[in-house]
C-alpha cells in the first residue's frame, strides 16, 4: 500500500514538472521555419502549427470579418495540431499570421506577402484610420508596405495637398518598412498616404492620420504678476498657465515659503486653442498668515523643456490707506491745454475714490475723465479753476483719507481792442490822441510795454490786413522813452470790465507831429500778446465823406479830399485793394504813397481850387458793397516834390429788409396806462406805423406816439381800446409786421377788491412766467456776433449740434437772391439722387452781362419731406454766407417763394469734375503745348497730329464732294489742335486755382473735409471751381467712402489725425490737397494704387509711409505733396503759402491785371519770352546746348520721362518710405455690372492686370500719349458714372452707383442759349450725375 502511494506521488510530481516546463518555456512551432514568405496571387498555401495545449490562429482580416477562403482544421495524426489553409490568396491576405496558446500570450508568427500587381500596397484591415505620430526634428516612417518590391512610390498629403518624391537620402520607400521622411515636411499635413503607378494606373495605400506630438512650452504666465497683496486671513489663488504646442504633457511644480507645511491645494485644467494648448495649475491657500509672505515660483517641464516664473506675495496685518506726504496741493495749467491730477497713495485693498469740486460731486463728461486714481481735464477753460478734493475710502474698514488740489488756470494776455479791425485813418497834425490797450490775463500781466517806430521804417502787407491780422512789420522797435518821435506819456490801471479784472494801459500822445507805428506788448507767465497801431499824421490834408460817414448801398456818396492849395498840387485818388497788391506779394513800404505803382488809380474830375484850398471829389453813384475799402488821397508838395498821402476807410452798409421783434399780448384794467414798444431794425431805417383793427392809428388825446412811432402809449384805458394792434415797419426793401392783442378787463363801475387782488396776482404771475421764458430763451440763444464767428465750426462738425438749428438763424435776403421762376427754363437732368435732382437750365437775366445764362438748378423731388426741404434751405444760406470767389462754385440765385418748388441756382460747369476730365485727356497729354515743344519729342508725334487733322479734313471733304481728296493743314488748324492737348502748365494751373479757392474758404473759417478731384469742377477758360465745401452730407452710399466702424469715410484723402482722432482742421484739408495734387499729376488715377485700404493701411500711413511720386509730377511738385503730407499738422504749409509756391512756379508776371486764374488756351512758344517759365526738358537742353536746372528733372520714368528721354530721374527722396516698398497683397473684387466703383478697400481686377503688365505696356503716338496706368484702369472703372456726381449733388447726399441714374443726352429743348461742347474734349453729357 505504501509502495503504491509512493508511486502515485512520484507520477504526480513528474506530471507537474512537465506541465510547468510547457507553460513556462514552450511555444507552438510552424511547419514553415521562416519569418517572411512571398507567394504569388491566386495560389493556395497551408501552414501547420503544433503545440502541447489548445491552439488558436490569428491572421489578417479574421478580427473584422469572416474570410471564406481561409480555413483552419485539426491535424488527423496528432493532438494539439492545427492547419491554416488559404485558398486562392489575394493581396489582402498579406500580413502577419500568428499561432498561440489560448491560455498564453506567447505566439509564433510568420509574415506572408501575397504579390499582386493589381494591388501593390498592403491595405489596413482596421475600420478606423491608422495614426502616424510625428515628432519635431525627427524622422517619420509611414507604414505603407508593399506587396511588390522596387515600386516608384510617392508620399502624398491632404490638408494641405502635397506630394513628395523619394530622393534616396532623406526621402525613401522600403516595401518592408514603408515611406521614411523628415517630420518638418509633413508636420502640417492632416492626411498621409502612399501612391504608385503600374502600367499607367495609380494605386494608393491605406490612409494615415498625422498627429503631431510636440514638446515646446511657448510661455509660462502667472495670473497675478508681479506682486499680490493680501491681508492676514484672506484666501490666495495663484494660477500658473503654460501655453504649449498641441499634444504636449506638462508637469507643474510650486515653490513657496510654506511649501513644507503642505497645506496648499492645487487644481488644474486645460484649454485647446486653434494652434496651441493651455495647461494651468492653480495654487490655493485658504487662509494666509504672515509666514506665507514671500516669492512664489511655478516651474513647468515636460522632459524636453523647462520654464519658470515667479511673483511676490505681500501680506499685510490689516487694511490701511496712506497718502503720499510729498503730493502737491497746487496744480497750474494753461487755458486750452490738458491737465492730469493724480492721487498718490499706498493701501490695501484698493480704495474707492470720489471727486468733488468746491464741495460739489463731480461727474465724468466729454472734457472730464476719471480713472486710475487720477482726474483728467481736457481743453481746460477758466471755469475749471477751483478746489478739487479726492476722497479715498477703504472698502473694508471705511477709513477715509482726503486731499485737496487747488487748480490754477493761467490765461495768456488777450488785448481786447484787437477784436475790432484796425483802422488806417489818419490823425490831424498837432492834435492830442489817446491809444489804449485793455488786457486780460491770468495771472495779471507782469508788464505792458509801449514801443514805437517811424512809419517809413516799417512795411505794410495788405493781405494780412484783409485777413484781420497785423499788417505791419518793423525791424527795430524803440521804447517810448526815446523822445525823437511824438511826446507821449503812458499810464496803467486796473478796472473791472465785463465782470473781469482787466489791466488798462493808455498812451497819451500830447502833440501829433510824426507819423509812427506803436506797439503795445503785454506779457505774463502764460504767454504774451501784442497790438500794433498805425498812427499816420497829416497836415493841411483831410478827407470828408458826404452825406454820412456810414453810407448804405445804392446811396450817392462822395469822398472829398481837401488840401492846402499853397502847399500842395497834383491831387489824385487811389484805392488800396487786393487786386492791386497782388502785383507785389511782398510787403509795401510805408507810407503807402511810396508805392503808387501798386495802388489802383481812380478816375476823378479835375480838382476845384477855392481860395486857399483845393478839393478833389470821388463820387459813387449807387454805391455797392464792392466799393467799400481803403481810399488814398495823394498830393505833391510844391517845394520838395515829395508825395503826401491820406488814407480813409469807406464802409458800406448792406441793405437789409425790416425785422421786427415779437410783442407779447397786453392786458390792462380800465383807467390804467398801457405802453408797448415796437423794436424794428433795417437798413435804411424803417418807417413805423401802428394799426388797430386794420385801421391806421394816429396820435390823439390819450394816444401818444413817440420815438419815431416806436413807442405806443394809451392813457386811461377804456373798453374800446382793446383789440388787435399791428406794428408795421417798412423801408425800400419791403415791410415786416408784428401783431399783439390788447385786453381790457373790468367795468367802469367800482371794482371789487377781491377781483382786483386776484387779477393783479395773475398778472404778476404771468409777468414772472414770461420773464422766465425770455431769460431761458436768451441764455439758450447765441448772440448774433457769436453766431457770425462760430457757426461755421458747427457746420464743420455736425455731430455735435444739428446743422439746421443754426442755419435757421442765418438770414436770407430775398431782394438780393430771389429769382423769378418764370424766367427760369429747365432743361435736361444732369443727375438725380435719393430725394433730389440737378437740372440744366437757362436763366433769363440772372447775369447782367448776358440775357440768357446756362445754370445748374438743384431742387427736391416730388414727395420730399420737410426735413429735406430744410436741409436744402440750410445749404442755400451757407452758400450766401461764404460769399463769392472765382474758384468756388458760386450761388447765383434761388427760388424760395410759395407757388413752386424750392430751387437753388448755382454756376454751371460744362466740363464736369476734374478727375473724369483728366482721365479723358490722357491720350492728349504733352509736357508743352507748342509745335516746337512737340517736335522735340520726335517726328512721330507731329505725324500723328497731322494724320488726325488730315482725317478730319478728309472726312469733311468727302462728305461734301463724295470722294476723298488730299488737303494741306493750315497753321491755324495745327495751332487749334495743339491747344486741345493737356500740358504740364495746365496741371500746375489747376493746382494753383484749387489752392486759391481753399485759401478763400480757409479765410471764411470753412473746413472742407472732403477735398478731392471728384469735388473739383472744370468751367470755361480752364477755370476750376471747388464744390461741396462746408456742407454736411450723407456719405453712407458713396463708393469713395470706406466703412470704418459705423461710419463711411474717404480714407484715401484723410489725414492721420482725422482718421484716428476725428480732428478736422484747415491743416487736414492741406493733407487732402496733397492727395489732390497726386490725382492731378497722375491724370486722374486713384490714390494709393494696389493698396488694401484697411487698418494696416492706416497704421502704415501714421508711421510715415507715403505714396510714390505720380507719373507726371516734377521733383518740385512731389516735394510739395510731401510737405502737405507732414505727420505733424503744424509743419504742413498754409494754403496761402501753397498759393505763393505754386504761383512762383507759374511766374509772377502771368498774374498781372488782377486775374484770379491763368488762361492757358493760348499756345506759348517755349523759345520765345512767354513770361511762363516751366521746367525745361533735358532733351531740349541737350539739343539747344543750354544749362538745365537739376531741380526740374523729372523723377518718374513711368510718366513724364516717357517724353523726356535722358532725364536725370530719381524715384523719390531717400528718406521717404512709400507703399511700394512694402509688399501689399491686393484684394480683387469682381463686379459683374459696368458700374465698378473704387471703394477704397479693393483693387479692381483690371487694375491688378495692369499692375502685372505695367513694364510691358507700349506707348502709342511714338511717346506722346502714355498708356493707361494701373491707376487709370481702376479710376475709369470706378468713376464711369462720376461726371457731375461729386460736383453737383442734388441734395446733401453723395449717391452710390446704384442710386445714381445716368441720363443719356436727350433732345435739347429750344432755348435762347445752348452750351456748345467740343467733340474732342472726350466728356459726354451722359457722364453727368447728381
Amino acid at each position: 500500500m505504501e509502495i503504491g502511494l509512493g508511486l502515485l506521488v512520484t507520477i504526480l510530481c513528474f506530471c507537474h514538472s512537465v506541465t510547468t516546463q510547457v507553460t513556462s518555456g514552450d511555444v507552438p512551432s510552424l511547419s514553415i521555419q521562416k519569418d517572411t514568405l512571398k507567394i504569388p496571387a491566386n495560389e493556395t498555401f497551408s501552414i501547420t502549427c503544433r503545440g502541447h495545449r489548445s491552439l488558436k490562429w490569428s491572421f489578417p482580416g479574421n478580427e473584422s470579418s469572416s474570410e471564406k477562403h481561409v480555413s483552419v482544421s485539426a491535424c488527423s495524426d496528432v493532438p494539439f495540431c492545427e492547419t491554416l489553409t488559404v485558398a486562392n490568396a489575394i493581396s489582402d491576405d498579406t500580413g502577419t499570421y500568428k499561432c498561440f496558446y489560448e491560455d498564453s500570450k506567447e505566439a509564433t508568427r510568420i509574415t506572408i506577402y501575397v504579390q499582386d500587381q493589381r494591388s501593390p500596397f498592403v491595405l489596413s484591415h482596421n475600420d478606423q484610420f491608422d495614426v502616424v505620430y510625428i515628432r519635431e526634428n525627427a524622422t517619420v516612417t509611414i507604414p505603407c508596405l508593399g506587396n511588390v518590391p522596387n515600386l516608384n512610390v510617392t508620399l502624398n498629403t491632404l490638408y494641405p495637398d502635397g506630394e513628395f518624391i523619394p530622393d534616396g537620402e532623406r526621402l525613401y520607400w522600403d516595401s518592408q518598412k514603408g515611406f521614411t521622411a523628415p517630420s518638418n515636411l509633413i508636420n502640417s499635413a492632416g492626411i498621409i498616404f502612399c501612391k504608385t503607378k503600374i502600367d499607367g494606373k495609380s494605386y494608393s495605400s491605406s490612409v494615415y492620420v498625422a498627429v503631431v506630438v510636440g514638446f515646446k512650452i511657448y510661455e509660462l504666465t502667472l495670473d497675478r504678476f508681479p506682486q499680490v497683496e493680501l491681508v492676514v486671513g484672506e484666501k490666495l489663488n495663484l494660477t500658473c498657465t503654460a501655453r504649449t504646442a498641441l499634444n504636449v504633457r506638462v508637469d507643474f511644480k510650486w515653490d513657496y515659503p510654506s511649501v513644507m507645511d503642505k497645506k496648499a491645494l492645487t487644481t488644474g485644467f486645460r484649454k485647446i486653442g486653434q494652434n496651441y494648448l493651455e495647461l494651468s495649475k492653480t495654487l490655493i491657500l485658504d487662509t494666509v498668515t504672515l509666514k506665507d509672505m514671500g516669492t512664489y515660483s511655478c516651474t513647468a517641464f515636460n522632459g524636453g523643456m523647462t520654464k519658470s516664473n515667479s511673483t511676490n506675495v505681500i501680506i499685510y496685518a490689516k487694511p490701511f490707506i496712506s497718502l503720499d506726504k510729498k503730493m502737491e496741493s497746487i496744480v497750474e495749467t494753461r487755458i486750452g491745454g490738458r491737465v492730469r491730477i493724480p492721487v498718490k497713495f499706498t493701501g490695501y485693498p484698493s480704495p474707492e475714490i470720489k471727486w468733488f469740486k468746491n464741495g460739489k460731486v463731480l461727474h465724468a463728461n466729454h472734457t472730464l475723465k476719471m480713472g486710475n486714481y487720477a482726474l483728467t481735464i481736457i481743453d481746460v477753460s477758466e471755469a475749471n479753476k477751483g478746489n478739487y478734493t479726492a476722497v479715498l475710502t477703504n472698502p473694508i474698514t471705511r477709513e477715509q483719507q482726503i486731499h485737496t488740489f487747488n487748480l490754477l488756470v493761467n490765461v495768456p494776455p488777450q488785448i481786447g481792442e484787437k477784436a475790432i479791425s484796425a483802422s488806417l485813418d489818419s490823425y490831424k497834425y498837432g492834435s492830442t490822441q489817446v491809444l489804449t490797450c485793455t488786457v486780460y490775463g491770468v495771472p495779471e500781466p507782469i508788464s505792458i510795454q509801449w514801443q514805437w517806430q517811424l512809419e517809413e521804417e516799417c512795411t505794410f502787407a495788405y493781405q494780412q490786413y484783409a485777413m484781420g491780422k497785423n499788417p505791419y512789420t518793423c525791424k527795430y522797435w524803440k521804447d517810448i522813452s526815446d523822445k525823437s518821435g511824438n511826446w507821449v506819456e503812458s499810464e496803467t490801471h486796473l478796472d473791472v470790465i465785463e465782470e473781469k479784472r482787466k489791466t488798462v494801459s493808455s498812451l497819451v500822445i500830447q502833440t501829433a507831429n510824426v507819423s509812427a507805428v506803436y506797439r503795445c506788448l503785454a506779457t505774463n507767465k502764460a504767454g504774451e500778446d501784442e497790438r500794433v497801431i498805425s498812427f499816420p499824421v497829416t497836415r493841411g490834408l483831410e478827407i470828408n465823406v458826404q452825406p454820412s460817414s456810414k453810407p448804405t448801398e445804392r446811396d450817392h456818396v462822395s469822398l472829398q479830399c481837401v488840401a492846402d492849395s499853397f502847399t500842395f498840387e497834383d491831387i489824385m485818388w487811389f484805392k488800396l485793394s487786393p487786386g492791386s497788391s497782388q502785383k507785389h506779394q511782398e510787403s509795401l513800404q510805408m507810407p503807402v504813397c511810396k508805392n503808387l505803382s501798386t495802388l489802383l488809380k481812380m478816375n476823378t474830375a479835375p480838382a476845384i481850387i477855392m481860395s486857399e484850398n483845393m478839393t478833389s471829389e470821388l463820387v459813387f453813384h449807387n454805391i455797392s458793397l464792392q466799393d467799400q475799402g481803403d481810399y488814398v488821397c495823394v498830393v505833391k508838395d510844391k517845394k520838395t516834390n515829395k508825395h503826401h498821402c491820406l488814407l480813409r476807410h469807406l464802409p458800406v452798409q448792406a441793405r437789409m429788409a425790416p425785422v421786427v421783434n415779437n410783442i407779447t399780448n397786453q392786458t390792462a384794467s380800465i383807467s390804467e396806462t398801457m405802453q408797448v414798444t415796437c423794436n424794428a431794425s433795417g437798413i435804411p431805417a424803417p418807417r413805423i406805423m401802428w394799426l388797430k383793427n386794420n385801421k391806421t392809428l394816429v396820435g390823439d388825446s390819450g394816444v401818444i406816439l413817440k420815438d419815431q412811432n416806436r413807442t405806443l402809449t394809451i392813457q386811461r384805458v377804456q373798453k374800446e381800446d382793446g383789440g388787435l394792434y399791428i406794428c408795421l415797419a417798412c423801408n425800400d426793401l419791403g415791410c415786416a409786421k408784428v401783431i399783439t392783442y390788447f385786453s381790457v378787463e373790468g367795468t367802469e363801475e367800482k371794482t371789487n377788491l377781491e377781483l382786483i387782488i386776484l387779477v393783479g396776482t395773475g398778472v404778476i404771475a404771468m409777468f414772472f412766467w414770461l420773464l422766465l421764458v425770455i431769460i431761458m430763451r436768451t441764455v439758450k440763444r447765441p448772440s448774433g456776433g457769436e453766431l457770425k464767428s462760430g457757426y461755421l465750426s458747427i457746420i464743420m462738425d455736425s455731430d455735435e449740434v444739428p446743422l439746421n438749428e443754426h442755419c435757421e438763424q442765418l438770414s436770407y435776403d430775398s431782394n438780393k437772391w430771389e429769382f423769378p421762376r418764370d424766367r427760369l427754363k429747365l432743361g435736361k437732368p444732369l443727375g438725380r439722387g435719393a430725394f433730389g435732382q440737378v437740372m440744366e437750365a437757362d436763366a433769363f437775366g440772372i447775369d447782367k452781362t448776358s440775357t440768357c445764362t446756362t445754370v445748374a438748378v438743384k431742387m427736391l423731388k416730388e414727395g420730399a419731406t420737410s426735413s429735406e426741404h430744410r436741409a436744402l434751405m440750410s445749404e442755400l444760406k451757407i452758400l450766401i454766407h461764404i460769399g463769392h470767389h472765382l474758384n468756388v462754385v458760386n450761388l447765383l440765385g434761388a427760388c424760395t417763394r410759395p407757388g413752386g418748388p424750392l430751387m437753388v441756382i448755382v454756376e454751371y460747369c460744362r466740363f464736369g469734375n476734374l478727375s473724369s476730365y483728366l482721365r479723358s485727356k490722357r491720350n492728349e497729354f504733352v509736357p508743352y503745348k507748342t509745335k516746337n515743344a512737340l517736335s522735340r519729342h520726335g517726328k512721330d508725334i507731329l505725324g500723328d497730329v497731322k494724320l488726325r487733322l488730315g482725317s478730319i479734313a478728309s472726312s469733311q471733304s468727302s462728305a461734301s464732294s463724295g470722294f476723298s481728296e488730299e488737303r494741306s493743314l493750315s497753321e491755324a488748324d495745327e495751332e487749334e489742335l495743339y491747344k486741345n492737348f493737356l500740358s504740364l502748365e495746365d496741371l500746375i494751373c489747376y493746382s494753383f486755382q484749387v489752392a486759391r479757392g481753399m485759401e478763400f474758404l480757409a479765410s471764411r473759417k470753412c473746413i472742407h473735409r472732403d477735398l478731392a478731384a471728384r469735388n473739383i469742377l472744370l468751367s470755361e477758360n480752364n477755370v476750376v471751381k471747388i464744390c461741396d465745401f462746408g456742407l454736411a452730407r450723407d456719405i453712407y452710399k458713396d463708393p469713395d467712402y470706406v466703412r470704418k466702424g459705423d461710419a463711411r469715410l474717404p480714407l484715401k484723402w484723410m489725414a492721420p489725425e482725422t482718421i484716428f482722432d476725428r480732428v478736422y482742421t484747415t491743416q487736414s484739408d492741406v493733407w487732402s490737397f496733397g492727395v489732390l495734387l497726386w490725382e492731378i499729376f497722375s491724370l486722374g488715377a486713384s490714390p494709393y494704387p494696389g493698396v488694401h485700404i484697411d487698418e494696416e493701411f492706416c497704421r502704415r500711413l501714421k508711421e510715415g509711409t507715403r505714396m510714390r511720386t505720380p507719373d507726371y509730377a516734377t521733383v518740385e511738385i512731389y516735394q510739395t505733396m510731401l510737405e502737405c503730407w507732414q505727420g505733424d499738422p503744424k509743419r504742413r504749409p498754409a494754403f496761402s503759402e501753397l498759393v505763393d509756391h505754386l504761383g512762383t512756379l507759374l511766374q509772377a508776371n502771368v498774374l498781372q491785371g488782377g486775374k484770379d486764374y491763368i488762361p492757358l488756351t493760348v499756345s506759348l512758344n517755349m523759345e520765345e519770352d512767354s513770361g511762363l517759365s516751366l521746367p525745361t526738358s533735358p532733351v531740349s537742353c541737350m539739343e539747344e546746348e543750354e544749362m538745365c536746372d537739376p531741380k526740374f528733372h523729372y523723377d518718374n520714368s513711368a510718366g513724364i520721362s516717357k517724353y523726356l528721354q535722358g532725364s536725370k530721374s530719381t524715384s523719390r527722396p531717400v528718406s521717404v518710405k512709400t507703399f511700394e516698398d512694402i509688399p501689399v497683397e491686393p484684394v480683387i473684387q469682381i463686379v459683374q455690372d459696368d458700374n465698378q466703383t473704387d471703394s477704397g478697400m479693393v483693387l479692381a481686377s483690371e487694375e491688378l492686370k495692369s499692375l502685372e503688365n505695367r513694364e510691358n505696356q507700349l506707348i502709342p503716338y511714338s511717346g506722346l500719349v502714355p498708356s493707361k496706368s494701373n491707376e487709370s484702369v481702376m479710376s475709369e472703372a470706378s468713376h464711369q458714372t462720376s461726371g457731375y456726381r461729386s460736383g453737383y449733388h442734388s441734395d446733401d447726399t453723395a449717391y452710390s452707383t446704384e442710386e445714381t441714374e445716368l441720363l443719356h443726352e436727350q433732345k435739347s429743348s429750344q432755348a435762347c442759349c445752348i452750351p456748345t461742347i467740343q467733340q474732342d474734349m472726350g466728356i459726354p453729357f451722359n457722364s453727368f450725375s447728381a
